[in-house]
């Protein structure tokens, strides 16, 4: 049976690269992966993709184009904290549902940010706490908007999974292993780093700046203090009926 595999994204990210690239690697040539983002500035070249990895321009919260429906047996969509819009996924939901085939599946991975802990080592014990401010920044934009850390809807997935029709919900929500944690922060760092620049620098606000300073604390205690998160996912299927 030929696979075909969707992701969908608004932010065509390094996980989504890697997961797409990764993917390619375990199915057969015959699968044909597709990678869809709002903006494709990020990815790699189309000659430098998988022969059976393919990229293509799409908003997840628009209307699909009517040849991708019913197309797909696996929907798999990850981190989309900042496009869900009003705490309610169920918009996106629909959207995937029509891109299944009867039978297929829907897996969607989020970070659980009602689980956020710190996490120390011995000898940070008395280590300044900067990752709750750094996050209260990024959540808030710079304190324009409700914090999107804050919103409970990614714990409620399987609520929303069963709400619009998806049948054989699972969840799966642990958090990272310790011996993870300092490269979970690398790139948790290096991503708030990317939004002081593009989003926090043109307010104009010194937002950017304090972001960085933020960021520039934290790395000094790399060695004894991060922080853990679920790691969520939640599949549902399409019923063949």
């Amino acid at each position: 049976m030929e696979h075909e595999a969707y992701i969908l994204r608004r932010n065509f990210s390094a996980n989504a690269r890697i997961w797409l690239v990764d993917l390619a690697r375990y199915l057969p040539p015959s699968a044909q992966i597709d990678g869809f983002d709002i903006d494709l500035t990020q990815c790699p070249p189309r000659e430098w993709l998988p022969s059976n990895v393919a990229v293509h321009k799409v908003d997840c919260l628009s209307p699909l184009p009517e040849h991708l429906l019913e197309q797909y047996d696996i929907v798999h969509i990850q981190l989309f904290h900042l496009a869900v819009h009003n705490n309610d996924p169920a918009p996106i939901i629909r959207n995937l549902l029509g891109l299944l085939k009867p039978g297929g599946w829907i897996s969607w991975g989020e970070m659980d940010y009602s689980t956020f802990k710190i996490i120390r080592t011995e000898e940070g014990k008395d280590a300044e706490d900067y990752l709750t401010p750094l996050l209260e920044v990024i959540g808030t934009l710079g304190g324009t908007r409700p914090n999107w850390t804050a919103d409970d809807w990614p714990i409620r997935l399987p609520q929303f999974f069963e709400d619009n029709g998806l049948t054989n919900v699972a969840v799966n929500n642990r958090p990272f292993p310790l011996e993870l944690l300092p490269f979970q922060l690398d790139t948790a760092l290096m991503a708030s780093e990317e939004v002081s620049y593009k989003a926090l620098d043109p307010m104009r606000n010194g937002t950017g700046d304090r972001c960085r300073d933020l960021i520039f604390k934290i790395f000094q205690n790399r060695q004894k203090l991060a922080y853990n998160v679920g790691r969520l996912t939640v599949v549902g299927q399409r019923p063949l009926q």
